[in-house]
């Protein structure tokens, strides 16, 4: 059976993986035919009447009759379809309403059309098909998978029918990897997520895992716990065969060191860059660590560099203008209807030939109390430099400004969740000071001008974000930490947790 398996296997991803190489040189060819596809079916709906979109339409006209738009300014047309009504935003009524939580706007409701499902499900197993064409390595596909994802419950009004992004996509998985999957649709379905991660370590005890999915931080969870339940120092001594971590949502440096410990062997990652909007691009090479854009999927890409971000007429770039090394917030439009819609991620490429770029971090995750304008990318950037360097292995962490006395000047304070502990907190705040003087000319000029100063190191108890989440109702897969925040909103709500 395992052989028919990996025959079948074969022959399918390296037709996709051919797709892939095709793609990777036309892709400026495939994001016009993605926009041609789009404003086709733009005249079709209610906003495409509203906003002049048709055939004749071009890139230059659309930026024009249609300005970059929050959820805020979509929510009149969302709340049209949650009412049942047909042709608003893509022509007929979408097949699912993707739930996910909003910092600003609520749980917010995501249309996933026939095309986008399709177009999102084809782009997701890329990562795969270009991994098996790198390594050979079937192995891992042909053994159990252990995914941590949402509940793939929906909810059905009447009208439509509602539910998390990766529990719509757990109901479209082919029938021949639903058997391979843990845990089971019962266990995944419970909503506490503490008795589901209970089930799921039951369920996987004893099984020949070769792939285990999901956030890093909750990754970790998993093993840890796994650890706790066996008594086994390794995960590698449970799964010997465990060779494939697939992960996405936030960047992997900072949990780098400890996955490899909780592991004790190597393996190999497989990074994806997707959101309940859509499938945006994937690790194809294991010797590197950016990410291959997907140009032929669903989405038309725009790109805005940040500093221009939040004006009122800000520059926006199609694909083909880009430039190397520049951090941009991305706009799409997509195939479920979203129009020059703000996704709220930054990226930074780091090629053009092909189109491969670094998730940089959230339009609304930065620190700029002094001028210094950091953002997630470049706190990473230095907490693992600074990690690796003086041997310590960080569980999650979030940066915030901290503004003190006149004579002690401002700085950012570092809530750290450790799991392994610096010797000398003042040592480890200088380093971390001193790597991003390197990395930021803003922030080394004000570390020079004496308006910033070493950062506050403030320790925290173990297990204290998941805590934190618990407190607010947000424990679940799709909630992170976030890494940056511009005021003390979460260090304050985070004081129960820090340590004595």
């Amino acid at each position: 059976m395992n052989f028919l398996k990996k025959f079948i296997f074969k022959i399918y991803f390296e037709r996709m993986a051919k797709k892939v190489a095709k793609f990777s040189k036309k892709a400026l060819l495939c994001q016009e035919r993605v926009f041609s596809e789009l404003m086709k079916n733009a005249q079709r709906t209610t906003f495409g009447k509203d906003h002049q979109l048709n055939t004749e339409t071009t890139y230059e006209d659309f930026k024009k009759l249609v300005p970059i738009l929050s959820y805020e300014d979509l929510r009149p047309y969302f709340e049209r379809i949650r009412k049942g009504e047909t042709d608003v935003l893509w022509p007929g009524l979408p097949l699912y309403l993707a739930t996910t939580s909003g910092t600003t706007s609520g749980e917010k409701f995501i249309p996933v059309t026939k095309e986008s499902l399709k177009k999102g499900m084809a782009s997701s197993i890329l990562c795969s098909a270009t991994y098996l064409k790198e390594t050979k390595n079937y192995e891992p596909l042909l053994k159990k998978m252990v995914i941590l994802s949402a509940s793939p419950k929906m909810v059905h009004d009447g009208s439509i029918t509602y539910g998390k992004i990766t529990g719509i996509f757990n109901r479209h998985i082919p029938s021949f990897m639903k058997s391979q999957r843990i845990p089971c649709i019962e266990t995944n379905s419970i909503e506490d997520w503490d008795l589901k991660m209970i089930k799921t370590i039951e369920e996987s005890i004893g099984k020949d895992v070769g792939m285990v999915g999901g956030f890093p931080a909750w990754i970790i969870r998993y093993f840890e716990r796994l650890l706790e339940k066996t008594g086994a120092k390794t995960v590698s001594e449970i799964f010997p065969n465990l060779d494939i971590i697939t992960h996405g949502g936030v960047a992997y440096p900072p949990y780098k060191k400890r996955m490899e410990t909780l592991i004790g062997r190597p393996f190999h990652r497989l990074e994806v860059f997707s959101a309940s909007e859509g499938f945006i691009a994937f690790q194809d090479q294991q010797s590197k660590d950016d990410l291959l854009l997907v140009p032929n999927g669903e989405i038309f890409y725009e790109f805005v560099p940040l500093t221009e971000w939040g004006q009122e007429n800000p520059t926006r770039l199609s694909l083909g203008e880009v430039k190397k090394g520049i951090v941009y917030a991305m706009v799409i439009s997509t195939m479920a209807g979203l129009w020059a819609y703000e996704l709220g991620d930054t990226v930074t490429f780091t090629s053009l030939d092909p189109f491969r770029l670094k998730v940089s971090g959230r339009t609304k995750h930065f620190i700029s109390n002094s001028g210094e304008h950091l953002i997630s990318e470049q706190v990473e950037q230095a907490l693992s430099s600074v990690a690796a360097r003086l041997n310590v292995e960080v569980r999650d962490f979030s940066v915030a400004p901290h503004i003190m006395d006149e004579e002690k000047g401002n700085r950012h304070e570092w809530l750290i969740e450790f799991e392994k502990e610096p010797k000398d907190l003042e040592s480890f705040s200088n380093e971390l000071s001193l790597e991003l003087c390197k990395i930021s000319d803003n922030y080394n000029l004000l570390i020079e001008g004496s308006v910033l100063h070493n950062p506050i190191i403030s320790p925290l108890k173990p297990g204290a974000f998941v805590e934190y989440m618990k407190s607010i109702n947000k424990m679940t897969h799709q909630n992170k930490v976030p890494r940056l925040m511009n005021n003390r909103t979460l260090a304050d709500a985070m004081i129960p947790w820090k340590r004595k």
